[in-house]
């Protein structure tokens, strides 16, 4: 009987840490979780021991910085399948013992690939692991994100560019875009669905009913609640309320870091 697989987690997302552990459990892998950590300072002190594993499954994000703190002051020789939100870091990430690089959320699919490429990789030397990790980075292609809009105005339909949204809204099971002109339209995408469509740099969904332009951002204030309120260049008459769950995401959204 081949051995168990000994896999470490570094996530700060108790839910996403969660998810992953299930679909790394689905592919009917013999494994082992032998430790979960949460944040650099966390991880730092756990390879300082030299831990005894194979592979490690990293959300580039963390509560204290980003894995690249880790992987920068610490030499960490095991293969790592990077698990994380934006694709940013893609090319940075493969520098290090990157096996795969798995945009969120992941799907079992997305999760069976990266372990046949970790069992494929184990077989090959050095330079073939080289050459496929090359061949990685050459293929890997950002996302198309959409870039204008099908809308009607005065009964005809006419295009508007992204860059002219000031922020996107459901109401009453319906979902619209706000123009910088103040003209609201009706768009046929929910906003789960807006969120795979649009540059996740430019577009952020600070509550269950709302996502905002970065670029329309003119400052951010506390509010009740440990909430955030926004306010924006243009005066819309709509509630801008950062929901505190979203607040540590969308603070560093503000700094550009995933």
């Amino acid at each position: 009987m081949s051995r168990s697989l000994k896999i470490a987690i570094i996530e700060d997302e108790p839910i996403s840490r969660a998810y992953l552990k299930n679909l790394i459990a689905q592919t009917g892998l013999e494994h082992q979780i032998i430790e979960e950590l949460d944040s650099v300072s966390e991880s730092l002190a756990f390879f300082a021991k030299k831990p005894d594993l194979d592979l490690i499954f990293m959300d580039i994000h963390l509560g204290d910085g980003t894995c690249f703190d880790i992987l920068n002051t610490v030499g960490i020789e095991k293969p790592i399948i990077f698990c994380t939100t934006f694709d940013t870091y893609a090319v940075q990430a493969f520098k290090y013992n990157s096996i795969d690089y798995i945009l969120k959320p992941a799907k079992l699919q997305d999760i069976e690939a990266a372990l046949k490429k970790y069992w494929s990789f184990k077989k090959s030397d050095e330079d073939e692991y080289a050459m496929r990790m090359d061949k990685m980075m050459s293929s890997f292609v950002a996302p198309n994100y959409k870039k204008r809009f099908l809308i009607r105005k005065n009964h005809k339909l006419m295009l508007t560019d992204v860059s002219n949204i000031i922020c996107f809204y459901s109401d009453e099971g319906n979902s619209y875009l706000l123009e910088r002109s103040g003209g609201s339209h009706v768009v046929d995408y929910t906003l789960e669905k807006l969120e795979e469509l649009l540059d996740p740099n430019s577009f952020f969904r600070i509550n269950r009913k709302m996502m905002v332009s970065i670029e329309e951002i003119h400052s951010v204030e506390d509010y009740f609640n440990n909430r955030l309120k926004i306010k924006l260049q243009n005066r819309v008459p709509l509630d801008l309320v950062v929901s505190r769950n979203r607040v540590k995401h969308f603070k560093n959204w503000l700094k550009g870091v995933s």
